[in-house]
């Protein structure tokens, strides 16, 4: 059974999960403050095998080759590689500096994710961005900057698209057929079938 840890941090509070299911070998999903989440692996012992990334905006990889300097590799999905070296990382025009890096694993809708005990399933989830994903483990749902405690990520950024975004979530997320966590990039968690019946931007 996967445990799962939140790491808060970097400029704009993103939430990074930590995932493990043998306490020593972990996944961390998007990385938001690479100190943070060292002093939290050295504090408990963890060594991060990869970082999962939801879409590659700064608050959510700008770290990750930090850690990808460690050893960890890093999966992104195939539509936002190009993201990466573009003003379309948002971290120029929000006046923060960005660390590059060169994705191990690309990632696309449907693939399966098995690593150290642990199964993920990628959703690829555009709207955000076009290569923004959620990654379903077990009951959870990571859902990045998709899907939030009664809202939803923004459009307006480069790749974005409100249309997508709708139809992502009305048909990828709200299809599942279990109830479950939706653990999201900011904020909160929530449950998908209480977004279901009440995200008034879906």
């Amino acid at each position: 059974m996967n445990r799962i840890y939140k790491v808060v941090g970097g400029a704009l509070q993103t939430n990074s999960y930590v995932i493990t299911a043998n306490d020593k070998d972990c996944i961390i999903i998007d990385c938001c403050d690479a100190k943070k989440l060292s002093e939290y692996l050295k504090d408990n012992n963890l060594i991060c095998r990869a970082v999962l990334l939801t879409h590659v905006h700064f608050d959510h990889c700008g770290d990750a080759a930090l850690l990808q300097n460690g050893g960890a590799k890093i999966y992104v999905h195939e539509n936002d590689v190009a993201l990466i070296d573009s003003r379309g990382n948002l971290a120029e025009s929000m006046g923060f500096k960005f660390i590059s890096f060169r994705p191990d694993v690309i990632v696309r809708d449907g693939d399966i994710i098995d690593l150290y005990g642990i199964k993920i399933k990628v959703i690829h989830t555009p709207g955000h961005t076009g290569g923004s994903v959620c990654y379903l483990s077990e009951n959870t749902l990571f859902s990045g900057d998709t899907l939030f405690h009664e809202s939803v990520g923004r459009t307006d950024f480069p790749t974005g698209s409100r249309e997508q975004l709708s139809k992502s979530i009305r048909e990828k997320l709200f299809t599942l057929k279990n109830d479950c966590d939706v653990l999201p990039g900011h904020g909160e968690p929530t449950r998908l079938f209480f977004e279901r019946s009440n995200n008034v931007y879906v």
